[in-house]
């Protein structure tokens, strides 16, 4: 059972460009493949197919570091695969939790169609609020920013494979 423990507390490695500086970090473009494995072979659910017809915009995230970054500067960003968990667990299944518990409760107290609907929709409404102040509280924790895992080029072309949080 250690391994599978240790394996989720593995960080996700993504590569990102340096779009903006600002002050205590920067604003990075993630260069994230389009779609799955599969997709890119062709084979998969099609994901890159409607990344390449309606041109999805790369995502944008910020990330605080003090180390001197460059527009341009391609990076390497770690972010906690127990944090990636999380946030999905919370942002697909509490509003399905939501939507499913709001209709179970109008349909056990009032069985009529439209009541369900509304309780489904409130329940699911109320969800999403508990959601938002999750994201909220975890914003200011810093838990779920990313961290500089390394620099592989420099905007000027020098190569550095180097982790910042390695000290030579």
């Amino acid at each position: 059972m250690e391994p599978e423990r240790a394996s989720i507390d593995q960080p996700v490695l993504e590569a990102a460009r340096v779009v903006a500086v600002e002050a205590g970090g920067a604003w990075l473009e993630s260069e994230g493949q389009s779609g799955c494995a599969n997709c890119r072979e062709g084979r998969g659910c099609g994901v890159s197919v409607f990344q390449r017809l309606f041109r999805l915009p790369r995502h944008r995230l910020y990330l605080p570091t003090e180390e001197a970054l460059s527009v341009g500067d391609h990076v390497v960003i770690a972010l906690s695969q127990r944090a990636v968990l999380t946030a999905s667990l919370w942002l697909y299944l509490a509003p399905l939790v939501g939507l499913m518990a709001g209709a179970l409760v109008a349909e056990t107290l009032i069985a009529r169609e439209w009541v369900t609907v509304l309780g489904a929709m409130a329940g699911l409404a109320g969800a999403l609020l508990v959601v938002r102040g999750r994201q909220h509280r975890q914003a200011r924790s810093g838990a779920f920013f990313p961290v500089l895992h390394e620099i592989t080029l420099r905007q000027a072309g020098e190569l550095s494979h180097e982790s910042p949080n390695k000290s030579s």
